[in-house]
């Protein structure tokens, strides 16, 4: 399998997953940092919201769990079908 080309794609870096989101047979994983509120407390700021297969989520939770330290491309599968918001 050739290299995933990411240059100049932004890396977010983020604390939390928020919620799992069933749209139909896909999923919306959206995920959160916390940012500084006026009363000295922090909130919680969605910042990435990716919308998969249920399929391709269990994959990337499967390559997660199984994380060495490398990259699991493996159990990435190509789709034929892309949704965009």
């Amino acid at each position: 399998m050739s290299e995933i080309d990411t240059y100049g794609v932004q890396e977010v870096f983020v604390e939390a997953l928020a919620r799992v989101e069933r749209i139909g047979p896909n999923r919306r994983l959206v995920f959160v940092i916390t940012a500084p509120n006026s009363n000295g407390t922090r909130d919680q700021v969605a910042v990435v919201k990716v919308a998969m297969s249920a399929e391709a989520s269990f994959q990337a939770a499967q390559a997660m769990l199984s994380d060495g330290g490398e990259a699991v491309l493996g159990l990435i599968v190509p789709s034929s079908t892309a949704w965009a918001n």
